[in-house]
Formats: structure tokens, sequence, C-alpha cells
């Protein structure tokens, strides 16, 4: 459903030199651990094609509170705890506005 109240995030991360696939594994399992959350319409992890070191989130939540009770979360929780060590830079996180929605 289109609300121009929803709450959209990107969160850009960066692995240090010799930990992208481990990071890699690790947002991966974090992201379905978190299917089905409530409020969470759209969780996708993506990868840079040109630098594999570059992951970028984007989380679409139906509320702010849906949001928080996300990063409250035990599978964020334990996500968090073990990128600390394999990031370079990051989580660089920005929230967004919906001002046009095409498709699904």
């Amino acid at each position: 459903m289109f609300c121009r109240d929803n709450f959209i995030l990107t969160a850009r991360i960066k692995a240090r030199p010799g930990n992208e696939a481990e990071l890699k594994e690790v947002l991966e399992r974090g992201a379905r651990e978190c299917s089905g959350q409530e409020g969470l319409f759209i969780y996708n992890l993506h990868q840079d094609k040109d630098d594999p070191s570059e992951f970028l989130l984007y989380g679409h939540f139906s509320s702010q509170a849906s949001y928080r009770m996300h990063m409250d979360s035990e599978p964020v929780r334990k996500v968090y705890d073990t990128v600390v060590g394999l990031i370079e830079k990051g989580p660089e996180i920005k929230f967004w506005t919906i001002l046009e929605k095409v498709g699904q």
C-alpha cells in the first residue's frame, strides 16, 4: 500500500579489504531472518557490481515505529555485533520520503 508516511531508508556499508565474502554472508543471513517482520514491506540487499566491497540495504517500513522495532530485533542486533569487525566504514544511513510510486 502506497502511503507518503511510510518510512524508507538506505544504508551503505563498506567491507574492510578481504572481508567482502564474510560480510556478504552475514548481511544476506540477516536480511533473510528479518523476513516477515511486522511493518516491513521491502528489505533488499545489494552489492556494487564495480566494487564488491560496497553494499546497500534498502528498507521500506510502514512507519517509524515499525523501523524502530526492526532495529531492536534480535536479527539486527546479531548482524550489527558481527559486522563491526568486518566493515571499513558505515553504515551510512539516509532516510527518504516517497514522492511518487510506479509499479507494485
